[in-house]
Order: structure tokens, then C-alpha cells, then sequence
């Protein structure tokens, strides 16, 4: 059935089945896609950051590509990344551009599930577009949202359910901590460890095949403590990757169930978007960082090709109530 033309009486159902809370039209109405990309030449948005100028830098996952976007609107390719022919595949996977994240420089860092050893890691890009790899990582790994914290980088790791950490300066790849909360469930087509961010000291980890976001305390020294899980994300979706608000609710996308869904500090869930709103594989999230451009919540639809039967890969924004927390480094 076509979401579009589906009976409200239905949709409510299907939200109540979930346990989730039914927020009023508004937020709805303030949705809106403010780009669109090529599904043809497989332009995939999988993550997006805002530099301290406003711009806005959007990894495509099945290209290569980082895409920037002006405060302007212009797009221009900010760097090209060697992951090899669309859609090649390497062991259980296939190759691909991951999360993407910003230190207070302008530096961008990328991590890359690139087929060719070489290149499979952690990237670093230059204010002025150089691109160059900064750490290695094993062929059984699989490196998925990235942050930063106290001058070092966080990686998720979707397959082998850790987390790695590398040194903004470069140096070898670490396991800060591999858990078994950070695991998928035996059988789960979905990942284990996915998105990752920062949050009032702590870094948080949403692990789509659980459902799950953990909460990892950062101790003395950066050592990390014992994780908890912080909330479940009602069956079946789980979250892919998010981002906080000032007052910690998370905005989990959940690709491939095409809802946006905002969890709260006490661990309930409501569903905010869905593809009625024109959804279509959402992988992440990110807040405006200037003026009332805080308020808006900027949203990658991926559709992926093996995902997607609607190939609107987009960026969209959603106009909320509350402005997003600052990136903490």
C-alpha cells in the first residue's frame, strides 16, 4: 500500500500496536525536503555535520562522495573518497562511506568500510578538501558513526560490537570497549553498534539490531566505564543514528522502517515522522547550529537501492520547539 494513501484510522492502529504516542498534525506540517539527490548514480546521504560557518557536509555511503552544502544552498563536491565501484562486495559487506563528524579546526573525519585494505579506516579531510587516511582498520571490521571527545575520535563498530578510538593526530586504531550490549542479536539482519555521539560526558551508542541506545560513561583518563542501556527503541525498528537536543532527547532515524522517532531522557518514544511525511530510508540526523537555525533538524534519507521501493534519496528538515545541543568535543 501506497503510505501516502493510507487510512489515518490504520496508521494510529499501527502506532498504538507500537506503544508509542501519536503527537498532534503540527509537527508534520513543519517538514519539508530541502534537497534532493540522483538515485540513478546511487547518491546515497548516510551522514551529515555542520562546520562552525554553517556549512553543511554530507557523506554519500555508495560513492565516495562528501558532499557540501552552503549556507547558500550551492553544493559542491568537498572531497572523494577511494571506496572502489558502487556496490562491490567485500567479505559480508560491501563497500562504503560511514559517519562523518568535525573538530573544532574544520577537519572532517570519515570512517570507510573500503574493500581495499589501504583505504579502510578512518579518514581525515582538511578545511581545504585533502583527504587522507588516518588510521587502519581490520577486514572484519565494520566502522559506522563517528564523534569526537576530549581530542580523540569514537568509532562504532557494526560487526564486531566495540567501540574504536583513535587520537585526532593520528596513531593506531584502539578498542576503547567491546560489550556484549554492543552486539546485534544472533539472527539480526541489522547492525550491532551504529551511530555514536556525545552527551553530557557520556557517549552513547544506538545498536540497531537491539533496539537499544547505551550509554558509555567516559572515566578518568578517558578510560570507559560499565555501559547501561539507556532506552529500547519498540520493536521492530532500531535506531541507526541520532542526535540530542538541549534537554537530552535523542532523534533516532531507522532506516529501513522509515520513521523518525524522538526519545526522551525517561526512555519513552514517539514516532514524529514516518514515509507518509516522505520518509524514505532515513540514516541520520543533525541540528542547525546558527540563530533560529537551531530549531531545525536536518534529516538524510538514504534509500538505499536494496532497501528503498521509492529511490527519494533526500535531505529533509523538520522545524521543532527545541534547539539542538551544541557538538561537544
Amino acid at each position: 500500500m501506497n503510505p501516502k494513501l493510507e487510512q489515518p484510522w490504520r496508521r494510529t492502529a499501527l502506532l498504538l500496536a507500537l506503544g508509542l504516542a501519536i503527537l498532534p498534525f503540527r509537527a508534520h506540517a513543519a517538514v519539508e525536503t530541502v534537497v534532493g539527490f540522483d538515485a540513478v548514480k546511487l547518491e546515497t546521504p548516510e551522514n551529515l555535520v555542520f562546520d562552525r560557518a554553517g556549512n553543511l557536509y554530507i557523506s554519500l555511503a555508495l560513492t565516495g562522495e562528501i558532499r557540501k552544502i552552503a549556507p547558500d544552498g550551492t553544493q559542491s563536491t568537498f572531497a572523494q573518497l577511494p571506496i572502489g565501484a558502487p556496490l562491490t562486495p567485500c567479505g559480508g559487506f560491501i563497500g562504503l562511506l560511514g559517519g562523518i563528524t568535525v573538530d573544532n579546526r574544520g577537519n572532517l573525519y570519515v570512517s570507510a568500510a573500503v574493500c581495499d585494505l589501504a583505504s579502510r579506516g578512518i579518514w581525515k579531510i582538511t578545511p581545504d578538501g585533502h583527504a587522507s587516511i588516518l588510521a587502519h582498520l581490520p577486514a572484519e571490521a565494520l566502522p559506522n558513526g563517528i564523534t569526537i571527545h576530549h581530542d580523540r575520535l569514537y568509532v562504532a563498530d557494526s560487526a564486531l560490537g566495540l567501540v574504536w578510538t583513535v587520537p585526532l593526530e593520528g596513531g593506531p586504531a584502539t578498542v576503547w570497549i567491546q560489550d556484549d550490549l554492543l552486539f546485534a542479536p544472533p539472527g539480526s539482519p541489522f547492525p550491532g553498534a551504529n551511530g555514536i555521539k556525545t552527551y553530557h560526558g557520556d557517549l552513547y551508542v544506538s545498536v540497531s539490531g537491539a533496539g537499544t541506545i547505551i550509554a558509555i560513561p567516559v572515566l578518568h583518563n578517558d578510560v570507559a566505564g560499565a555501559p547501561r542501556i539507556h532506552a529500547q527503541v519498540p520493536p521492530p525498528q532500531g535506531c541507526d543514528d541520532f542526535s540530542f537536543d538541549v534537554h537530552g532527547s535523542l532523534y533516532c532515524t531507522t532506516d529501513p522502517f522509515r520513521t523518525l522517532i524522538r526519545v526522551d531522557q525517561d526512555g519513552s518514544s514517539h514516532i514524529l515522522l514516518t514515509a507518509a511525511d516522505g520518509l524514505d530510508g532515513p540514516t541520520a540526523t543533525a541540528f542547525g547550529i546558527h540563530g533560529e537555525d537551531r530549531f531545525n533538524l536536518y534529516i538524510t534519507n538514504g534509500a538505499f537501492p536494496f532497501f528503498s521501493d521509492t529511490h527519494q534519496p533526500s535531505l529533509m528538515r523538520l522545524r521543532l520547539d527545541v534547539p539542538g545541543a551544541p557538538l561537544e568535543h
